[in-house]
């Protein structure tokens, strides 16, 4: 399981991307500035966990933002 915290904009986000060879789970939590903290559900599938962590950093990046986020996919 990938979970390497990265910051933006004063939210750590941690990307996790957990399942087996072939089939990874994107899923993200997102501490907020106030220390406030919530974790996605599965956002998506992705043959690699890499791609996994990804699309959950491009989520945790659009709620921080304020803006939509990009639409759960299933690549694998």
């Amino acid at each position: 399981m990938h979970a390497i915290p990265i910051n933006y904009n004063d939210h750590i986000l941690m990307p996790l991307a957990a399942g087996e060879r072939g089939s990874f789970a994107s899923m993200i939590i997102v501490t907020k500035p106030d220390g406030a903290r919530w974790a996605s559900g599965v956002l998506g599938y992705f043959n690699e966990p890499d791609d996994a962590c990804r699309f959950a950093i491009e989520y945790g990046k659009a709620e921080a933002d304020g803006r939509k986020p990009p639409k759960s996919l299933k690549h694998a």
